[in-house]
């Protein structure tokens, strides 16, 4: 079973290395690596040319102007030919048994919609800094993990492509808050969902420096929009106890 590996790049000459490194150590065979540059300014493509060369790897190189990673990661899916969809920011990594054994819980779950994955998170220092370990009895809380932003991360979860296929993007407009925006969609859609319960993903968080009360504010807005948005949407398609239990 084809999966697309999309990575969308931006400045990340120091990361593509280990993350590119990371997908082709993958155990897993049937893999397409689609990389989009989002109009580095540093020396990201290089660094991916001299890899792939280097490396004796394919993979597609889309490069564009700077549109943000949303834009980026929509491209990627206009190229992928994969049944499911493995983003991956460039900065992060996966484990190498990571996609093969999610596909081969996928296979024994009847191929769903949405596999959401453990995962770690790491700083600067290499220090983990949160751990999420997932059941299959999460199942029953979507809803309440989505409000909680504990739903996966979108380099830990894999996504069948035909939820693409249906109409689902990126929000491109959204300057924070994509990702669960993106799994508000998802879920909007009444999908299959099951758990992986093994950590296949590390993510880093970097420290990108101060932010300005500008940029917190509007992060602070663009997330508690969005959780209207999902009561509203409750109120109208779930049972009022789910509704009440979210306002709690």
């Amino acid at each position: 079973m084809l999966v697309s590996v999309i990575v969308p790049c931006y400045n990340v000459a120091l990361y593509i290395e280990r993350c590119l490194s990371s997908i082709y150590a993958q155990s897993a065979q049937e893999i397409e690596v689609i990389l989009v540059d989002d109009g580095s300014t540093d020396h990201t493509v290089e660094r991916i040319r001299h890899y792939l060369k280097t490396n004796d790897k394919k993979a597609l190189l889309i490069e564009q102007e700077n549109k943000g990673a949303c834009a980026a990661r929509n491209r990627g899916l206009l190229e992928a030919k994969g049944e499911y969809i493995q983003f991956l920011d460039a900065d992060d990594w996966i484990k190498p048994g990571k996609i093969k054994a999610q596909i081969e819980l996928a296979k024994r779950q009847n191929l769903p919609d949405l596999i959401v994955g453990s995962y770690i998170s790491l700083n600067a220092k290499g220090e983990k800094v949160v751990q999420k370990n997932y059941t299959q009895n999460d199942s029953n809380h979507l809803w309440e993990m989505l409000m909680s932003t504990n739903l996966g991360n979108t380099c830990s979860n894999l996504f069948h492509s035909r939820l693409f296929d249906e109409g689902i993007r990126w929000n491109e407009n959204l300057s924070s808050s994509q990702e669960y925006n993106l799994m508000f969609d998802i879920l909007k859609r009444i999908p299959v969902v099951i758990f992986d319960s093994k950590v296949g993903t590390i993510i880093e968080i970097r420290d990108s420096g101060s932010i300005s009360s500008t940029n917190l504010e509007k992060k602070w807005s663009n997330y508690i929009d969005l959780r209207k948005r999902i009561v509203e949407y409750l109120k109208m398609h779930q049972p009022y106890d789910l509704t009440d239990k979210l306002y709690q």
